[in-house]
């Protein structure tokens, strides 16, 4: 007897379904994207139980004739693909042809269609099982209603959520898609609350409130490159951040899209400018040639695969880094302070430097000793007395709205800021505040440090597969003012470090990058430029417990301002917590 057989069309589509048909969201999907790609101008979306029960949607796209009811319900049927060379350069949304006979195969579903107003049919099938075609009159366009999921299949029932995990699914399925086609208008008819019409708008952002909520609506639009090599999107400003991903909406050539590399390139552009474990809000959408995507590696479309995915990743990292550094700018502007001529400052040629107004926490970039004698500072410092709260005179107001007030535990300094909107009072982490300085002012304009030659020179074991992992970055290190060189199989020596970081281990220097590299795995040259940058930036600024005079903190605060990111260090820790003179009378009860 044999022992393999073909199965059933039933139980085949049944099986399908269990790629396409994950839940009623996907559902949804489905059966709006089929709409789209008919040409609809107008879709009118409804749901019952979060699609569960009930999921319905009719549009005004090009429509079927009665033949075509039939075809529709067959595996492999599309009018969408011709022949094999049509997948290379796909521009619809579906093509696979397994969709509604997947569909159908679990839910019990109608499908009414007419190709021009006043005619039409309907086909009414049970979990696979045609019922009948009958004439069924409406305007020109299609129909399809969807009943009871999984209701033959309670084994898939089971592992349905929640009605409102679904429902809240079911929305976000929607709101992607009509994010994606703005130019459609949009009826939805959830059993919960009201209706929400979207007419036609020409930009997505005008749909981002009304679909992802108020806070949203404050994401700031950017565009970079030209079709058919374009990015346009719209990012959240340093400060709207999220405790999750949840609010990231990646579209490639309209399609929604989980993408592990885009998230990879977005992950790179925030990093610095998001505090650790805080995530902004994106909507991107990349627009490039079809043959520059694969989209036929996922059942329901919902991943892709890039023919350079290198290019890509390149692309929209720089892309995002450049939206987000347009929306920093400095905190110079909620003071309306007048701009800085902050590379005329840095200029290694002291007769083009202007007058610093107050003493600067790195010192002279052209000095070579300048950090030694800030650290001799601290250290004459340190002898005295601890206490928690250092009190300034009156007179530490500044004519520029900043009046310091002293620090905390010698490690947070407090500060007046005087904005346009009110007073507030800013704790700023002294060691994380300098770091940032030192990272934009000395590395990001590339000034190269002095170096301080190591004798003798140290010796690091490392390995020979980091060393391997390290050796493209030397030139890099270099660069830096780190002087290292292979020696043997599986060591560097190191020869000189940067003036400022003389003392330091190189030992534990390099341990750290090495670390990060194999933690990262994949690492390029402006990312490893970048963590170097923070490194060297973290291990030169001033640490906690430092007791800095008046003068230099005032300094800090000011330099803080003009940074390009003050909200947050090279490796994403949050600078600085601001109080509003509301928020303080609110906690102690006062009227407001």
């Amino acid at each position: 007897m044999a022992k393999i057989r073909i199965l059933s069309d039933q139980v085949a589509n049944q099986i399908a379904a269990g790629e396409v048909v994950e839940r009623p969201a996907s559902v949804l999907k489905e059966l709006v994207e089929n709409a789209l790609d008919a040409g609809a101008r107008r879709v009118e979306v409804a749901w019952e139980e979060g699609g569960k029960r009930l999921l319905e949607v009719a549009d005004d796209g090009s429509g079927m004739a009665r033949d075509d009811l039939y075809l529709a319900l067959e595996r492999h049927a599309t009018s969408k693909v011709r022949t094999a060379d049509d997948l290379g350069r796909l521009a619809t949304f579906g093509f696979r042809g397994e969709a509604l006979p997947s569909i159908a195969s679990v839910t019990r579903f109608e499908l009414t269609s007419a190709e021009s107003d006043g005619a039409g049919h309907r086909l009414r099938s049970e979990f696979g099982i045609v019922k009948e075609v009958v004439p069924a009159p409406r305007s020109r366009g299609t129909t399809v209603t969807v009943r009871d999921l999984f209701a033959q299949l309670p084994a898939r029932k089971r592992f349905l959520k929640s009605t409102d995990t679904e429902h809240a699914q079911v929305w976000g399925a929607v709101a992607r898609l009509a994010l994606s086609s703005p130019g459609v208008h949009w009826t939805l008819r959830p059993d919960r609350g009201a209706p929400l019409v979207l007419p036609p708008v020409d930009d997505a952002g005008q749909r981002l409130a009304p679909l992802l909520g108020e806070k949203l609506g404050r994401l700031v639009p950017f565009v970079n490159g030209e079709l058919p090599w374009r990015i346009r999107g719209f990012v959240s400003p340093p400060d709207l951040s999220f405790r999750d991903r949840n609010h990231l909406y990646l579209f490639v050539n309209g399609r929604a899209v989980r993408d592990r590399l885009l998230l990879a390139a977005l992950a790179e552009a925030w990093s610095g400018t998001f505090a650790k474990g805080s995530y902004p809000a994106a909507v991107l959408f990349l627009e490039l040639p079809p043959e520059a995507v694969d989209v036929n590696v996922h059942p329901t479309k919902a991943e892709v695969r890039f023919r350079e995915p290198q290019r890509i990743f390149a692309w929209v990292r720089a892309a995002a880094e450049e939206a987000w550094s347009q929306l920093r700018g400095g905190l110079a502007s909620v003071l309306e302070l007048p701009p800085k001529p902050v590379d005329a400052e840095f200029d290694l040629d002291p007769s083009r430097r202007a007058a610093p107004q107050h003493p600067r926490l790195w010192g002279e970039p052209s000095a070579a000793g300048a950090y030694t004698a800030l650290s001799d500072a601290f250290a004459s410092r340190a002898a005295e007395p601890a206490y928690a709260y250092d009190a300034l005179p009156p007179q530490a107001a500044e004519p520029d709205g900043i009046r310091y007030l002293g620090a905390f535990q010698r490690t947070y300094l407090l500060a007046e800021i005087a904005t346009a909107s009110g007073p507030e009072l800013w704790i700023v982490d002294q060691h994380v505040a300098h770091e940032r300085v030192l990272y934009e002012r000395l590395f990001l304009r590339r000034h190269a440090p002095a170096i301080q030659p190591l004798m003798p020179p140290r010796v690091v074991q490392v390995g020979p597969e980091a060393l391997a992992r390290l050796a493209p970055f030397l030139a890099e290190l270099e660069a830096a003012g780190v002087e290292a060189d292979p020696f043997g199989g599986d060591a560097l020596v190191v020869r000189g470090l940067p003036d400022f970081l003389a003392d330091r281990d190189p030992q534990a220097l390099l341990e750290d990058l090495l670390a990060r590299l194999e933690r990262e795995g994949r690492v390029d040259l402006d990312a490893f430029r970048r963590d170097l940058n923070a490194e060297l930036a973290c291990r030169a600024a001033i640490k906690k417990h430092h007791a800095l005079p008046p003068e230099l903190a005032l300094g800090l605060i000011r330099d803080l301002l003009a940074c390009e990111v003050p909200n947050t260090c090279p490796h994403g820790r949050p600078i600085l917590k601001k109080l509003t003179l509301e928020d303080l009378e609110r906690s102690f009860g006062r009227r407001l």
